[in-house]
């Protein structure tokens, strides 16, 4: 066997291949049959203590049973068959398939290996929430602000009593106790909230209000931040949620809007326009700047500046309806006016009271205001289904994930995961299916929020449905993972293979909101449609194929990830 071990030939390797697979498969077989052979006997040993009776002789039979050669002799074997698996990984590790299921059992290896891997894209990420906490208080103590000692936030200088200037303590020295540090860390993010009296959803929540004076000024900073960890983890795309303009419009909708009046004329659109237009003035000032950071246009450019970025408009769901109505406009505004910005989306707590007594009428002001921008309800996704029993009454969960996709029109849906209360649920599982709604699948948030995770998570559910789903992050910064934790998180917990990850890859493209039409008739297979169907990543493009690729940015992209996996899997030969 130390011809097939790690330190054989590349030769040597490739001829013992077909040998160990069945030498392999026989360990294991034998191995396991001892095993349960063995397990057996114990289990009649325990019978017979329990009875009274001796373990070297039955007073029935007075024969003399031998349990100890039996066991040697399985346990043995369980060694011999494991000894097997060693080479056999050392030669299935040529394929990136193999690789992955060298390393499944090994969290170490297949972190590293997940890293690697390219991975389409985070849908679902608010941006002040994908900021880590030491971000957060290293710029509020360059900018002179404050640490609350009462409110464990950070506030704006000059400094009060019972508040501490974070640049005396951020990031800190020799004399600097570290305990004045951590705890910081923990109220501006959910670690260690478990060791706390706090609640992990009333923990996540309480956070953005603690950091968000720091984040003021600092969109630029922000960006470079959400796109470097992107690019290090080879991360092509990412649809960050952000909610600038929202404020202004709020208060337009609060001063002016008549909801009572005739659609259309309910809000003064020259002054939604007049926010828009600041807005896209805010995305270029905030991209300039994260481009400076990241020196994108010199030799030490970041990684960062190969993820391409686009936004969706968030609405904040918890405000009056006049407010909320008014954000609504100005996020179709937006996606009309700016072609980064390519989607819509309403957020805060689904389980908030006013988010739950008006969800039916957000709905609605989606699918109204809709009418009046047809075009741009092509990028509608949706918080819906962020529930639990126990958080709200029963007669709040179960239906908010069809009312976003029947009444507001959502091509995809975040968290999801109250389907099982839904009383048609096989029917709206085929339906999702049938329509391709995606759903962006955030299990550490699902975990740390709502409590919900194995086997109560519907990640299975929707596997086995055909529903297309992709992986997310929610609130990286604030649940302290990337999206290589949330692939882990997925290929252990469901014991995923190569392929089902690497289709999980591939939606992030697929049901993005970039224009153009998609490449694949199916993820999963890798069946791809249209002019590049007979195409590979490694050859030379058609005419037909190159001019399918010009013509949609969203396939354009597409391509530009198989190209990685064609990389990536070669790395392995």
């Amino acid at each position: 066997m130390a011809q097939y071990s790690a330190v054989g030939s590349d030769h040597h390797i490739a001829q013992g291949a077909s040998s160990q697979r069945h030498e392999y498969l026989l360990g294991r077989w034998i191995g396991a049959l001892f095993a349960i052979l063995f397990r057996e006997n114990a289990m009649q040993i325990d019978e017979q203590h329990k009875e009274g009776i001796s373990v070297t002789q039955s007073k029935t039979t007075k024969s003399t049973t031998h349990w100890l050669p039996r066991s040697v002799l399985a346990s043995a074997l369980l060694v011999f068959g494991a000894c097997l698996v060693v080479p056999l990984a050392t030669v299935e590790a040529q394929t990136a398939p193999a690789a992955y299921a060298a390393a499944k059992n090994d969290p170490v290896k297949l972190r590293n290996f997940l890293f690697r891997m390219p991975k389409g894209g985070d849908l679902h990420n608010h941006l002040t929430g994908s900021i880590y906490a030491e971000s957060y208080l290293g710029w509020a103590a360059e900018d002179g602000k404050c640490w609350d000692i009462p409110g464990q936030s950070i506030s704006p200088g000059p400094c009060a009593s019972e508040q501490v200037a974070l640049a005396e303590v951020f990031p800190g020295g020799r004399e600097t106790p570290r305990l004045s540090v951590d705890p910081m860390v923990d109220a501006l993010s959910t670690r260690n909230f478990r060791l706390r009296e706090e609640s992990g959803h009333n923990q996540f929540f309480a956070t953005f209000a603690r950091f968000a004076e720091a984040s003021f000024g600092r969109r630029g900073e922000m960006l470079a931040e959400v796109t470097h960890r992107a690019g290090r983890q080879n991360i092509v795309y990412l649809e960050l949620m952000q909610s600038l303009g929202m404020l202004e419009a709020a208060e337009l909708g609060k001063a002016t809007a008549d909801l009572d009046a005739q659609l259309g004329q309910r809000v003064d659109y020259a002054e939604v326009d007049k926010i828009a237009a600041a807005v896209v003035a805010q995305v270029d000032a905030m991209e300039a700047k994260a481009r400076a950071v990241n020196r994108c246009d010199s030799d030490a450019a970041s990684v960062g500046c190969q993820v391409k970025v686009r936004y969706l408009a968030q609405v904040l769901r918890t405000w009056d309806p006049q407010e909320v109505y008014v954000q609504t406009v100005l996020a179709y505004k937006l996606i009309e006016a700016d072609p980064r910005i390519v989607g819509l989306n309403f957020v805060a707590p689904e389980d908030h009271p006013v988010a739950l007594r008006d969800y039916r009428m957000h709905m609605q002001f989606i699918a109204e205001i809709g009418t009046l921008f047809p075009e741009q309800t092509k990028g509608i996704t949706l918080h819906s289904g962020e529930l639990a029993l126990g958080l709200v009454p029963p007669e709040n969960l179960g239906w908010h994930i069809s009312e976003a996709i029947e009444v507001a029109g959502a091509r995809r849906v975040g968290h999801a995961v109250d389907i099982a209360h839904t009383p048609d649920l096989y029917p709206l599982l085929k339906k999702m299916a049938a329509q391709q709604i995606m759903v962006e699948i955030n299990l550490t948030s699902n975990d740390v929020i709502l409590g919900i995770k194995y086997p109560y998570h519907p990640f299975e559910l929707y596997m086995e449905y055909g529903v297309p789903m992709a992986l997310s992050t929610d609130d990286e910064g604030v649940s302290r993972i990337d999206l290589t934790h949330e692939y882990q998180r997925a290929a252990q917990t469901f014991d995923l293979s190569y392929a089902r990850l690497r289709s999980l890859s591939r939606n992030a493209l697929q049901y993005n909101f970039l224009p153009g039409d998609a490449l694949f008739d199916d993820t999963y297979k890798g069946k791809i449609s249209g002019p590049c169907a007979n195409q590979s990543a490694a050859e030379e493009l058609s005419s037909g194929c190159a001019a399918f690729l010009d013509a949609s940015e969203k396939a354009a992209l597409q391509w530009d990830l198989e190209k990685r996996f064609a990389a990536f899997e070669a790395s392995f030969d």
